[in-house]
C-alpha cells in the first residue's frame, strides 16, 4: 500500500499538488486502504480477537486444559466426525464451551484416508470470530485449530478453501507447538 502512494507521489510534480495527494486517496480507497472493511479495521479487529481469545482461554484453564478436552473430543469421535454450531444441541467440553465458538469441527483421519490431498493428522478447528456482512464491516474470521497425533509436529494450516470475508482464513500463527491460531 505505501509502496503504491510513493509510485503515485514520485510521479506528481515537485512538490506534489492537491490534486496529486487526491489521487493518491482514490487509489488508497480502491485497494482497501480507507474503505470501512479495509485493512486498518481488520487489523484492529483482530488484534480484539486475539486478545479476547487468550483471556477466555486463561479463564478456562489454560492451553494445556484446551489440549485435554481437545483430545476427549478427539476420543469419543475417534473413527468418525464431530460438528458442533452455535445453537447446536451437542455439549461441548468445558474450555472449548468457554471459547464461545461459532463452530468446532473435527474429521477423523481414518474418515479423511481416502483422501489423498487432505492432511492425515488429528485436527479440532475452532471458529470463534468471523461473520460475513454484504453491507457493511465483516467481523474477521479468528480461530484456533488445535492439533495431534501422527504428523502433528509437521503439520502447518493451510487456507480454508473459498469463503468470503469472515467465513474463511489465510494466515496462520503458533500459539504452542499443536495450537495454531489461524485467521
Amino acid at each position: 500500500m505505501h509502496a503504491i502512494v510513493r509510485l503515485l507521489l514520485s510521479s506528481a510534480r515537485n512538490p506534489p499538488s492537491l490534486r496529486d495527494y487526491e489521487w493518491c486517496l482514490v487509489v488508497l480507497d480502491i485497494f482497501g486502504g480507507f474503505h470501512p472493511s479495509g485493512w486498518i479495521l481488520t487489523a484492529i479487529d483482530r488484534h480484539t480477537e486475539r486478545k479476547q481469545v487468550i483471556e477466555r482461554v486463561e479463564l478456562a484453564g489454560g492451553w494445556a486444559a484446551l489440549q485435554k478436552d481437545r483430545d476427549a473430543l478427539v476420543e469419543q469421535n475417534r473413527d468418525d466426525a464431530f460438528f458442533w454450531y452455535r445453537g447446536s444441541t451437542n455439549i461441548l467440553p468445558a474450555t472449548l464451551a468457554a471459547l464461545k465458538p461459532w463452530d468446532v469441527r473435527f474429521i477423523s483421519p481414518t474418515v479423511l484416508r481416502d483422501h489423498k490431498d487432505t492432511p492425515q493428522v488429528t485436527v479440532v478447528h475452532i471458529k470463534v470470530f468471523g461473520m460475513h456482512s454484504s453491507g457493511g464491516h465483516s467481523t474477521p474470521y479468528f480461530g484456533l485449530e488445535v492439533v495431534t497425533g501422527p504428523g502433528a509436529e509437521t503439520y502447518r494450516p493451510g487456507p480454508s478453501h473459498g469463503g468470503v470475508s469472515g467465513n474463511g482464513y489465510r494466515s496462520f500463527k503458533a500459539v504452542t507447538d499443536r495450537i495454531y491460531e489461524i485467521y
